[in-house]
């Protein structure tokens, strides 16, 4: 990896936290499959770093953020933890057990940046007090925006750029037991993350339709595509038969 690309994945961390600049949805930048895209087309290994944003999108399928505190911040543990697996070469499902102690330090990143924002707050509130409309641009949006480069930009650019050399020792030498057991770990979570779903939609009446595409999936090997198909196609009659308006019409 050179330099250049480790300050492409830290910009990403950067952006991620100012999609204001770009009207663009802040839940888009917050999923891991966006941050793991973006690492492949740094890297230019797209397809084997889709593989571990894919893990790691079900493991965090049920996180909230209830009032704007995250409890884990899957962009940053997607970014570091896809990079280290696509450069030490080790199992996908590792990117799990680095993911979450990555995601406790995204946490504290984000509420490091809005400490910091006191300061533009009150900064604005004293130029609005004179009028200055460009001194409420200005602390309103570029100077936070410029504050995050060294929050945000620089210590992931050093961890995607340094973490891989340390991270392939440290696997290296962790025994074969260990690396089975983070792979065990690694396809347990997926379950967790849709067994959250399920208990937040807590419909009861939909639950075979989750039973029979798990059990679609495990004894047939249906691939993604297909099962996506063939999903639309039962959502549409379940609302064809079920949904009526108040007309008595059938809603669809």
């Amino acid at each position: 990896m050179t330099i250049f690309q480790a300050i492409l994945i830290g910009c990403y961390f950067w952006m991620k936290n100012n999609f204001y600049w770009y009207g663009l949805n802040h839940a888009f930048f917050f999923l891991p499959l966006p941050a793991a895209l973006w690492v492949g087309i740094v890297l230019g290994k797209i397809p084997e770093a889709m593989a571990v944003g894919a893990l790691l999108q079900l493991m965090y399928l049920g996180t909230i953020a209830p009032g704007a505190n995250i409890p884990q911040d899957p962009a940053l543990a997607t970014l570091i933890s896809t990079v280290i697996v696509l450069q030490t070469g080790a199992p996908v499902e590792t990117a799990v057990s680095m993911a979450i102690p990555l995601g406790l330090l995204g946490t504290m990143a984000w509420n490091l940046n809005r400490t910091v924002n006191v300061i533009w707050v009150h900064m604005a509130d004293n130029y609005a007090k004179k009028g200055d409309t460009r001194g409420i641009f200005l602390s309103g949006l570029l100077y936070p925006t410029l504050a995050r480069i060294p929050t945000h930009v620089i210590p992931v650019a050093l961890a995607a750029y340094y973490g891989p050399t340390y991270m392939k020792a440290v696997i290296d030498a962790l025994p074969a037991s260990v690396m089975h057991g983070l792979e065990v770990i690694g396809g347990m979570m997926p379950a967790v993350g849709f067994a959250i779903v399920v208990t937040v939609i807590g419909r009861k009446y939909l639950l075979p339709y989750f039973l029979a595409g798990f059990f679609l999936v495990q004894y047939t090997h249906i691939s993604s595509m297909p099962l996506l198909i063939f999903g639309l196609i039962i959502a549409y009659l379940h609302l064809m038969f079920t949904g009526k308006s108040e007309g008595g019409a059938v809603s669809v």
